[in-house]
């Protein structure tokens, strides 16, 4: 069982997927101090290379970024790691923990290298605007689980547990994060913030490794607790899923005051969100809410699939004999 059990012997597993999910993520490690930042700082302070807007752009995603994986890994340690308790799972759990400390210490590394005011950027998602309305309304789906009460032998909480795996892995790290990806990594096809770029490839991966297995977990949730997959559930899930998508949008737009970049517009956003919203309802067997069959940055796919074996530029010799081994079917 997933939950509510008191099993703590590893092997034989009781789920094979989650312990190769497991040794899958091992095999994506990398650190920030691995990845040059120099061309990076040469360009942020080369006058007129880049524009108000994009660096504007630049500083309302990491201002989003820096707290938001802070907050994923609250809620693996505080909410799911106590309550899943399956052994191979939680071995998962571990890692993935371990991995969203190193996309905040990413972050971190790049508003330093930057010289960006650290207080603007870590401090955004306390004042008022969409990036504290992004974190509020996730933080609202942790709340009832942190409560002294919360208890998944009980009907009521078992629901709300899955309506927690869904906001996280679905809405948060399979939604949320994209847009943002999306905005940062367009710098890189055009030669400009290529360590930043470089990091966010390496997070992008590890996202979508973590969104996978979140999407396996909650479908063996589901058969072993069906009865907390009534028709109100998931029409919770679909309407979060919604308002994501509303969230998203207004954000892209105080991303991009004027409405676009160079090669990015705001309607391309808007369909790639409904692109990415649509396959993580259907990774779950609910229907689509938008019928979007394609997507507008084919190119994310690839950076997803990129071999990460390399020498960082050549400033370190570092090899990843392992990471031939990703599995990303």
């Amino acid at each position: 069982m997933l939950i509510n059990s008191q099993e703590t012997q590893l092997m034989p597993f009781a789920y094979p997927w989650a312990w190769e999910e497991f040794k899958n993520l091992c095999k994506n490690h990398w650190l920030p101090q691995e990845i040059s930042m120099a061309s990076d700082i040469a360009q942020w302070k080369t006058p007129g290379l880049l524009t108000d807007d994009e660096k504007h752009l630049i500083r309302k995603i990491l201002a989003f970024f820096a707290n938001t994986d802070v907050m994923v890994g609250d809620n693996i340690v505080m909410a799911i790691y106590k309550h899943v308790t399956n052994p191979e799972c939680r071995q998962y759990l571990c890692g993935q923990a371990f991995q969203e400390s190193i996309h905040s210490w990413s972050y971190s590394h790049i508003v330093e290298s930057l010289s960006m005011d650290q207080n603007e950027v870590f401090g955004e998602f306390k004042r008022v605007g969409i990036i504290k309305e992004k974190h509020d309304y996730q933080h609202l789906f942790m709340d009832g689980i942190l409560s002294q009460s919360f208890s998944t032998l009980a009907h009521d909480g078992r629901e709300l547990f899955l309506r927690n795996l869904c906001a996280y892995y679905l809405g948060m790290e399979g939604m949320q994060f994209y847009s943002a990806f999306v905005l940062l990594l367009n710098f890189k096809r055009r030669n400009l913030m290529s360590g930043t770029a470089e990091q966010l490839e390496y997070i992008v991966r590890d996202e979508s490794l973590h969104c996978r297995f979140g999407t396996k977990l909650i479908n063996q949730y589901v058969i072993e607790n069906p009865e907390c997959w009534t028709s109100r559930v998931k029409e919770q899930v679909r309407e979060n899923i919604g308002h994501v998508v509303e969230l998203e949008d207004a954000f892209v737009s105080d991303c991009l005051p004027h409405g676009e970049v160079v090669g990015l517009s705001v309607p391309q956003f808007q369909k790639y969100i409904r692109y990415i919203a649509d396959r993580r309802l259907e990774s779950i067997g609910l229907e689509p809410l938008f019928g979007i069959e394609d997507t507008p940055f084919p190119w994310m796919n690839e950076i997803m699939d990129i071999p990460k074996e390399k020498n960082f530029f050549e400033t370190r010799v570092t090899e990843y004999q392992t990471g031939m081994g990703l599995d990303w079917n």
